[in-house]
Formats: C-alpha cells, sequence, structure tokens
C-alpha cells in the first residue's frame, strides 16, 4: 500500500512538472505558439472569410442566339433573371463566344438555334446547347443548373399557354402538364453553401495539424539538444511515462478547451455557419480526437531528426487525410487498403463525427462508433508513444554518457 502511495505521488509530481515543461516549450518556441495562434485562428479565419459568400452568383454565360426572334430573347431573358447565371453578351457566332471563353471572360456558352421559335410553334422539339468547363465542378454545376431550371420553366409555359388556348382553365392546365408535384428538402446544408459544407471539416482537419506540427517543432528540438531525458526524468523510471504521455494529451487538450468555442461560437457565427451541437458535447468527443493525435505526434516524432522534417511530413499528411476522410469522396470507392490506411488516421473519424455533431444535428449516441473508435487509436498510439519515448529517451541517456 505504501509503494502504491509512493508510485502514485511520484506520477502526480511527474505530470505536474511535464504539464509545466511541455507548456513552457510552447510558450518559448515561437514556431510552435504562432503555429496554434496563426494557424488555428487566423487561417480558419481567412479561409471562412473567403467562402463566406457560401454559393456563387452570377456566373458570367456567353450567349449564341442563333434566332434572333422573341421568343428566343424572352429565353435568354429567363436565363438572365437566375440568381447564379449572368449574361453578360450575346454573341452572333460560336467562333466569337469560343474566344471569350478561352480567355475566361465567360464560364459557360449557351446556344438557341436556328428556328428555335418556329419550331415551339410548329409543336417540333427544338434543343438548347450548353457548354461549362467540368473541371471547375461549382461553375459547371451552377450554369448547368440554371440552363436546366429555365428550360423546365420555359417548357411550362409554353404547354400551359397551349392548353389554355384550347380553354382550359390556369389551374387544370398547369395540373396536366405535371401531374406528379415533386418536393425537394435540402437537409442540413439548407442553403446549399460551400462553406457550410467545407470549414467544419478543416476545422477538425486543422486540429490534427497544428497538433502534430506542434509536437514535431518540439520534439524536433529536443532530438537535436539531446534533451528528451533531462527534460523528462521520470520517462526512465518504471511507469513514468504514464504521468508524462498523458500530462501531455491533458496540456493540449486544454488548449484546445480554450481554441473551440473561440472558432465555433464566434468565428462560424460571424459567417453565418450553423453549429446543431452543444458545446459540451463537442468537447466530450474531441477529448480521444486529440488524444490519439497527440500520441500518434509523439510516436511519430522519433523519426523526426530536424524540427524543419515535422513540417515537411505534416504538409504531406494534410491533403491525404482530408481526402481518406471520407468527406471530400465517398468511403465506399477506396480500396480494402485505403480503407485500412484512412481507419488508423485520427482526423477521419474526428471529422466525420464533427461534421455530424455540428452540421447533421446529432445526437451522441449517433456519433459513439467515431467516439469509439477514437479511443481505441488512442490506445494502441499511446502503447506505440510510450515505447518510442522510453527507447529515445535511453539512446540519448547513452550518447551523453559516452560524451
Amino acid at each position: 500500500m505504501k509503494n502504491l502511495y509512493k508510485f502514485i505521488y511520484k506520477g502526480i509530481i511527474s505530470f505536474k512538472h511535464t504539464f509545466g515543461t511541455e507548456w513552457n516549450g510552447i510558450k518559448s518556441d515561437k514556431a510552435v505558439a504562432s503555429t496554434f495562434l496563426s494557424v488555428t485562428l487566423i487561417i480558419l479565419v481567412v479561409y471562412t472569410y473567403i467562402y463566406s459568400n457560401q454559393v456563387i452568383k452570377e456566373v458570367p454565360v456567353a450567349i449564341v442566339n442563333q434566332d434572333g426572334t422573341r421568343m428566343s430573347r424572352d429565353y435568354i431573358a429567363m436565363l438572365a433573371a437566375t440568381e447564379g447565371t449572368k449574361t453578360i453578351t450575346t454573341f452572333a457566332d460560336l467562333e466569337a463566344a469560343k474566344v471569350a471563353y478561352y480567355s475566361r471572360k465567360v464560364q459557360g456558352i449557351v446556344i438557341v438555334p436556328k428556328s428555335f421559335e418556329k419550331n415551339i410553334r410548329s409543336g417540333r422539339q427544338t434543343t438548347i446547347t450548353t457548354f461549362s468547363d467540368a473541371a471547375n465542378m461549382l461553375f459547371y454545376k451552377r450554369v448547368l443548373g440554371d440552363v436546366t431550371e429555365v428550360n423546365g420553366y420555359f417548357s411550362a409555359g409554353i404547354s400551359i399557354k397551349k392548353e389554355m388556348a384550347k380553354g382550359v382553365s390556369f389551374d387544370e392546365a398547369q395540373k396536366n402538364y405535371t401531374p406528379i408535384k415533386a418536393i425537394s428538402t435540402s437537409l442540413f446544408n439548407t442553403n446549399s453553401g460551400y462553406a457550410t459544407y467545407l470549414i467544419p471539416m478543416l476545422t477538425a482537419l486543422i486540429i490534427q495539424l497544428v497538433l502534430l506540427m506542434g509536437i514535431g517543432l518540439l520534439s524536433g528540438s529536443r532530438r537535436e539538444a539531446k534533451s528528451t531525458h533531462k527534460k523528462f526524468p521520470r520517462i526512465l523510471h518504471k511507469g513514468g511515462v504514464l504521468s508524462v504521455l498523458l500530462a501531455k494529451a491533458c496540456l493540449y487538450t486544454l488548449i484546445y478547451i480554450v481554441i473551440i468555442p473561440i472558432q465555433v461560437g464566434v468565428v462560424y457565427t460571424l459567417f453565418g455557419i450553423p453549429v446543431r451541437s452543444s458545446l459540451l458535447s463537442i468537447y466530450v468527443f474531441i477529448i480521444p480526437y486529440i488524444f490519439s493525435v497527440v500520441f500518434l505526434g509523439i510516436s511519430i516524432s522519433s523519426f523526426f531528426k530536424r524540427r524543419e522534417d515535422s513540417i515537411v511530413f505534416l504538409v504531406l499528411l494534410s491533403i491525404p487525410s482530408l481526402m481518406l476522410s471520407g468527406l471530400s469522396f465517398p468511403a465506399e470507392g477506396f480500396s480494402k487498403f485505403y480503407k485500412f490506411i484512412s481507419e488508423i488516421i485520427p482526423s477521419t473519424a474526428g471529422m466525420n463525427g464533427f461534421v455530424k455533431l455540428t452540421q447533421m444535428e446529432a445526437s451522441f449516441v449517433d456519433v459513439l462508433k467515431e467516439w469509439n473508435h477514437l479511443w481505441l487509436l488512442t490506445i494502441i498510439y499511446f502503447v506505440i508513444a510510450a515505447i518510442s519515448l522510453k527507447i529515445r529517451a535511453k539512446k540519448e541517456l547513452a550518447l551523453n554518457k559516452a560524451l
């Protein structure tokens, strides 16, 4: 019993010492401190501001009116009246429109064919041809969507007028044209805003990016100075690595307990991004996320011989983390190998759970799968971090003795 009390007492002392040492290391290292402040707050604010318009409006489109009739002009006026498309000019031929398109003056081309009005009045089908750049999905969706919508309304107007000419009432003619009424309801991202889609994902991803970068920079400095065993002397004692790792994880969790309300409560509110969860639920969810990322960072920091190595590694890791999360591309489309890789990266479960909580109004029960997965990763990376940290401290001690 006495030995147990002594072990716990030393563990508490080591916890406090590690907590203070790590905090002092963050404060005294300008690169690490600026990483937490600038990347976590400033960059997310800038990103959110860039996408604050949420949706693309008034995409410039070239019109090639080969018909020149009143009905073709009515069609063009309807297209110009849509929210997303702005017809900046009408061209006499397709070649002139192509010149404007390739010089990026317009993002799409719409061709109203010859005999447009004549074909419609004689009951023959006519064709509206649309060109838009599918390499840019936002412009492509906007142009194609508006043209399709105008085609539908224009066709409906023609059919309804023909029915009314036969003596049918407007209501009856409308019912005959659309016997099935479709009601479409957008869930969660009701305004189809790009910021509402992207920023919550980036928030969760940047938590991982900043933590790994900060840990990598501090670890690289200590490895260069061979000071790990000096900074955290309890590592070399039995059970000492437990208190060291827990202190590090608790410190970084505390930092984000301060940062998250600023991002979610202030920045999201300023730019109209909804938050459909309580702060308490977000806190509870991110604890295993931060713990798993911290232990992952400590595990891989053994490979960083210099401070700069961590930055290079994390730049390479950030984009795959986003792609493998399953939010930018469906995880069902991944091969088994990439599914496995995505599951061992904390940001995959972290981003999915964070988005469900903040955007999909999910209860905590709905994110238990991701939460439990993060705890599993926490345990796995804790074991790896404990082994790698102890080996590293022993090597540094041996080198110092040899010198």
